[in-house]
Parts: structure tokens; sequence; C-alpha cells
């Protein structure tokens, strides 16, 4: 399998997103350049400048933006993070089917890493994996490198995805104490 890095799958993730045929999800039609131009990282001018010359070498946006303005990974990002976010929402876990098979695509130690959860695979042979807001890149990225069937992510609210994570993929190790210190440390860095 071939290795993908962040900047190969920003603007390009389709391995990532839900296809067609997957339930119950809206049209794409937020354009990561606009989101930057939200943001303040970029003006719409600078945003139409990239977008002229993605069309003409086919390049992702956001390697672009860095590219052409210095826009920083970490920009590109949080703007990939909210697009996927405001095209996939939120999944609720709580009322998810479990698929066994699923949950033994990851170990447990990797779930906890990349705060991911498989949940079951669709009909079509996706499978649809929970991840948190705040790991979503490192997870994308994961996945992209090691699990071969075809997989997309919704994101889950933290704190239950972590109790997702302690019911299937439990770790003694990982006390109360220390999610609620990975949870600051999660919420300082946003």
């Amino acid at each position: 399998m071939e290795r993908v890095t962040p900047a190969e799958w920003f603007g390009s993730a389709s391995r990532f997103v839900p296809t067609s045929e997957s339930p119950n999800l809206p049209p794409r039609t937020l354009k990561i350049g606009q989101i930057l131009v939200e943001h303040g990282v970029l003006t719409e001018q600078q945003a139409f400048e990239i977008a002229q010359a993605q069309k003409a070498c086919q390049r992702p946006f956001g390697v672009l933006a860095e590219q052409m303005f210095d826009v920083t990974l970490q920009a590109v990002e949080e703007a990939w993070v909210e697009q996927y976010h405001r095209y996939t929402g939120t999944i609720d876990l709580g009322e998810q089917q479990v698929d066994e098979r699923a949950l033994r695509t990851i170990h447990r130690r990797q779930a906890w890493q990349f705060e991911m959860a498989p949940v079951r695979f669709e009909d079509n042979g996706e499978l649809l994996i929970a991840a948190g807001r705040h790991r979503l890149a490192r997870a994308v990225t994961f996945a992209a490198n090691t699990i071969e069937t075809p997989v997309y992510f919704r994101i889950a609210e933290s704190g239950q995805l972590r109790g997702f994570l302690r019911e299937h993929f439990p770790m003694p190790e990982v006390s109360e104490e220390i999610i609620k210190l990975a949870q600051r440390m999660s919420n300082h860095a946003a």
C-alpha cells in the first residue's frame, strides 16, 4: 500500500469521504478556501488566485495555499477538519449499531492513540469510523496507511467517543485522571 501524507489528502480526500451511496449526507458545496477566508487566513482574492492555480496544476488547494501564501499546515488542517465536519456532521454513537468485525480492524492502542473507533461496515463495504475532531487528521493519515478497506469518517463528540472507547477498547491503564488530562490538553490546543 502506498503511503499517504496529510498534504496529499487535503482537498482530495475522496477515500475518506462518504460516497454518494453513503446514507443521509448532503452534497458537498463548501470549499476549503471559503473556510480559510472565514478564519481570516486568506483574503478572497488570495483564495481566487489559488483556485485559478489549482485548475492549471490539479494540486490540492491546501498545498497551493501553503506554497503561494505561506499558509501553515495547521491552518489548512483546521480548515479541512471544519469542512469535513460541516459536510458529515456529528455522529451520535449512542444511536449506532456496532459491528464486531469493524471493531477488530484496529487494536485498542491504535483506537486510543488516534482517538478513532470503527463502528460498522456499510452495505457498500465502506467502514464507518468515528473520530475526534482534534485528531481527525492523524486518524485519516493512519487509516490511509494501514486500513485496506475503503473508510469514511464521522466526527464524534469527544466525551461520547471516549466512553465508546472505554466500552469497546478498554485499557485499564487509561484512568479517568489521564482522560481528564487529555481533555484539558485537547481543549488547550484548540
